[in-house]
């Protein structure tokens, strides 16, 4: 046997080499890389070893790192676009780690005391700095987060928004936000800070999938006000802030095709709009013009199938700073959005009035096909002019316009028997919103500052000739069987708002015991103009001889008019004119307590003065009236400051939400179940006491966690219900209920780590309300009637967990972003019933969407965006035992079920995926 010391000597000789190896590898150079004035992290700088020729690009946490660098002196160069490059150097020793901070200088000039700064304001860095600092709870969207997510309209951007959930339009798209619970009617919408009008024909509320979100330069959604910002925002402020002029020439653009799968399994539907009047044939031809069956063609009526429809978008946005000394700025953007979506949809439609122990009853299975053509156009342009360092003035216009052409098929099985009704529909509405708003900013002295706005806006909303016919076949056709022509409606709807606004701000930063008061003192007036105009008709098949009129497509259908009357436009409530003028005061201290301590509050003072009109008869109770009512809306908060970079808030404001317009109107549309009208009788305004409570962190760069509760107490919150106007009859009016209360926490984290990142965010809300219902019993003579009864449940549209998580990996050297992105909105109320226990609800919904983006030249990027990948349904869902349904008379199988002891399903509505391809160009 050979003795080991040679063996030991050899492998003791190998582990020294192989230290001393990577002992001489083991160096490292690190750092970070940031604005050197706003001290923002410049992600995707680059930094360059010279000797060796490495680089790297700074990663979403700001820092940039290299590994097993050999021991030595090196010079590292720093650069980044728009920035003055940068070298250090660095004598690397032995095991040594090298760390360092560069701060790199915007490469601008400084002209005729113009000092232009580095724009970052679209940036998540800067997202967070607006959030440490603002005066109010805020969360922020960048527009760098809005580009790299999966959404391309700001309702969608919406629900990545901490407590913010979204409804969705019969297409599936996002349309209206949901703000901790509370719905659309407690919300209000500004563009850059100015209040814009609503071109819903009945509410106040903005459907926000009229705006592209790449005009956005970010989003702003605010929870809480202070006394300089608009009060009728219980539930939140949503402010668009859109792209400004830069500091340097800025060119982009994008183009991008896709599909929706949808249409995988059938035909997009399309309709011809070349005989669809803007006009009803009262308009065109006078109030007293009794209409003739040629006045309505039925063209538009005929369905066009298109295999295969492609969306198509398009982006372009150009701006720059002009002149030698670079005072006049300018920004150009535009949106174009073309596409096509759909759904397949179930629902049984609910009898009038529940059976005994309001045990639902439906009289119809509907089979619903719904095509949508969506088309949206987006265009922002500012100019602003800086005549010195202390005085600036800008010119903002924004238009946006949405063109929604639908058709929809509903197979319906009367009674859910042997009888088939066919109703084909379609609509094309356009709703658009403008607003110009001429602004200054001035610095009167060192320290007063007064800032103006005088705005108009203009909101509109058309749906001409809405048509639908009818026809009716048995389900088992047989030789004899005959298909029967029904009846045929066109429906034209169209209203206007006008705002003229003014605003004024005067600001004095002063000493007050010797500590630093801010005084901020100013006002706005806002008068609004709203017209709306209704009429319909309905034709009937003309039967001549016969009995029936057999249907042999629509080509070949007759109607006629059943008698003068009906061909007649008849005034009524729906077409009326409505005046509305609000004159706002505030007064607003802050005062810098202590060092960390910060006081804010104030009183804002809103005067409401409305006028309306109607074309109902004179002898109508409120045909017309006028409303006035003044409230005042204190805020507090105090904010103290842990350290530089973590805070704690704690809130108080008071605010209002006036009813909607149709609220306030005593007349009002058939619905499918009941007759709507407004309440201008008995209808208050709702108030809110508002707390909110919140702790922030802001460790570095992007990351933050947020730690919040708050909590509502809502003076007369306005719900729906029936009341009796007929022996059998119900009409469904907006009423006051009390006070209703809502509260819940909230949570968000953010956070980067090398090439990736998470964003997630949760949010649990409860929410509580009494309100009358209707409840169906038998009384002690064997009747069956109905009584009044109180039910306590959630505000509508609130749901208890509402969550998100976005998984992110951006390599800054390969070009590459990923983002896969879910939303878990909990079940809520979805449709309010004027009956105990059988309030619509809204199944819970998980959704996951994914984008991705890749550079592959110094200027150009493939993208792709898909979303709700887990076609995920829409459901809603009865919190009624389907077993009892069963057990009552008369009671037939449904289909959908499958929690027969606690639920009946009574609707589900299929979307599929929606896939996106395409390349972004940016200078």
């Amino acid at each position: 046997m050979k003795h080991p010391y040679p063996l030991k000597k050899l492998c003791f000789l190998i582990l020294l080499l192989f230290f001393a190896v990577t002992t001489s590898f083991a160096q490292v150079i690190k750092g970070n890389v940031i604005d050197g004035a706003t001290k923002e992290p410049l992600i995707g700088a680059t930094v360059t070893i010279k000797e060796t020729r490495k680089s790297q690009a700074v990663q979403l946490d700001g820092n940039f790192i290299f590994r097993n660098v050999k021991p030595g002196d090196y010079t590292l160069e720093f650069r980044f676009v728009s920035y003055r490059s940068k070298t250090a150097k660095v004598v690397l020793a032995t095991g040594k780690t090298v760390a360092m901070s560069i701060a790199l200088l915007p490469d601008n000039k400084t002209l005729n005391e113009i000092n232009v700064t580095g724009n970052n304001e679209s940036t998540d860095k800067r997202a967070r700095t607006i959030e440490m600092k603002a005066n109010q709870v805020i969360n922020v969207v960048s527009a760098q987060n809005i580009t790299l997510s999966p959404d391309i309209t700001v309702a969608n951007v919406m629900q990545r928004v901490s407590g913010v959930t979204i409804e969705r339009s019969s297409s599936g798209e996002g349309r209206y936000p949901i703000i901790r619970g509370m719905e659309k009617r407690y919300i209000n919408t500004l563009v850059n800070g100015i209040k814009i009008p609503s071109p819903d024909n009945k509410n106040r509320f903005i459907p926000l999938d009229l705006f592209p979100a790449e005009l956005l330069e970010r989003l702003e959604v605010s929870k809480t006000l202070t006394p300089s910002m608009e009060g009728d925002a219980i539930g939140g402020s949503i402010n668009l802030v859109m792209k400004d002029a830069p500091n340097t020439t800025l060119v982009q653009a994008n183009f991008s095709s896709g599909y929706n799968t949808v249409f995988s399994g059938r035909d997009f539907q399309a309709f011809s709009r070349a005989t669809v009047s803007k006009r009803s044939p009262s308009e065109v031809n006078g109030s007293n013009y009794a209409a003739v069956p040629a006045d309505f063609p039925v063209a538009n009526l005929k369905f066009i199938p298109k295999s295969t429809p492609i969306n198509t978008n398009f982006g372009v946005t150009i701006g720059d700073r002009l002149g030698a000394d670079k005072k006049l700025g300018f920004i150009f953007s535009g949106s174009y959005q073309n596409n096509y979506t759909g759904n397949n949809s179930t629902f049984f439609l609910p009898n009038a009035q529940p059976a005994l122990n309001n045990v639902p009853q439906f009289i119809d299975l509907e089979a619903r096909s719904y095509s949508q053509q969506s088309r949206r156009i987006g265009v922002n342009n500012k100019f602003d002019y800086r005549f010195n360092a202390n005085n600036k003035i800008s010119l903002v216009n924004v238009y946006v316009r949405l063109d929604d052409y639908q058709t929809r098929l509903i197979s319906d099985t009367i009674a859910l028997n042997s009888l088939v009704d066919e109703a084909h529909r379609t609509r094309w509405q356009y709703q658009t919103i403008y607003n110009s708003t001429l602004q200054g900013l001035h610095q009167l002295t060192g320290h007063t500052k007064l800032d103006w706005s005088l705005a108009f806006s203009q909101a509109d909303n058309h749906i001409p000739d809405q048509a639908e016919y009818t026809h009716e076949y048995p389900v088992v056709k047989t030789a004899n069987s005959v298909d029967i022509l029904q009846t045929m409606t066109r429906m034209w709807n169209h209203n206007s708002d006008r705002d003229y606004s003014s605003y004024l701000n005067i600001t004095n930063r002063f000493k007050f015991l010797d500590r630093d008061f801010e005084l901020k003192i100013g006002g706005v007036e806002r008068y609004k103009k709203r017209s709306a105009y209704y009429n319909s008709y309905s034709l009937s098949p003309y039967l001549g001889t016969n009995s029936i009129q057999v249907y042999n497509g629509i080509d070949n259908a007759s109607y006629i008019f059943k008698n003068t009357g009906a061909s007649l436009w008849v005034p009524d409530g729906n077409t009326y004119n409505f005046d509305e003028n609000v004159a706002t005061g505030y007064v607003q201290g802050k005062w810098r307590l202590t060092s960390r301590l910060e006081a804010l509050g104030g009183l804002r003072v809103e005067n409401t003065h409305q006028q309306y009109d109607t074309q109902l008869p004179a002898s109508v109770d409120y045909k017309s009236g006028t409303i006035t009512y003044t409230d005042f809306l204190p805020s507090g908060i105090l904010k103290y400051a842990l350290k530089d970079n973590e805070n704690l808030r704690l809130s108080y404001y008071r605010a209002l939400a006036r009813p909607a317009f149709s609220d306030m109107i005593p007349d009002g549309i058939q619905g499918e179940v009941f007759k709507e009208a407004g309440n201008p009788a008995g209808l208050n305004h709702t108030t809110a006491d508002n707390i909110d409570f919140r702790y922030e962190l802001f460790p570095r760069n992007a990351d933050e966690l947020l730690l919040g509760m708050f909590y509502k107490r809502i003076q007369n919150p306005i719900e729906y219900a029936a009341v009796k106007t007929g022996v059998t009859s119900q009409t469904l009016i907006p009423q006051n209920f009390g006070d209703a209360r809502n509260f819940g926490l909230e949570a968000v984290f953010t956070h980067y780590f090398g090439p990736f990142g998470v964003i997630a965010n949760y949010t649990y809300t409860r929410s509580k309300i009494t309100t009358d219902k209707l409840f169906s019993y038998r009384n002690d003579a064997g009747q069956v009637t109905s009584r009044i009864q109180s039910e306590t449940r959630p505000l509508q549209g609130q749901s208890d967990h509402v969550g998100n998580l976005a998984l992110i990996y951006r390599n800054q050297k390969m070009g590459l972003d990923l983002q896969a992105a879910f939303v878990y909105t909990g079940e809520r109320i979805a449709l309010v019933s004027p009956y105990y226990g059988l309030d619509y609800w809204q199944a819970p919904t998980k959704q996951l969407d994914f984008s991705a983006e890749k550079k592959f030249a110094r200027k150009f990027s493939l993208f792709a965006k898909a979303n709700n990948l887990t076609n995920t349904p829409y459901v809603l869902e009865l919190h009624q035992s389907y077993n009892n349904y069963l057990n009552a008379p008369g009671a037939r199988a449904l289909a959908l079920q499958t929690d027969a002891d606690h639920k009946i399903y009574v609707q589900k509505d299929y979307f599929k995926t929606n896939f996106l391809l395409g390349i972004r160009y940016k200078l």
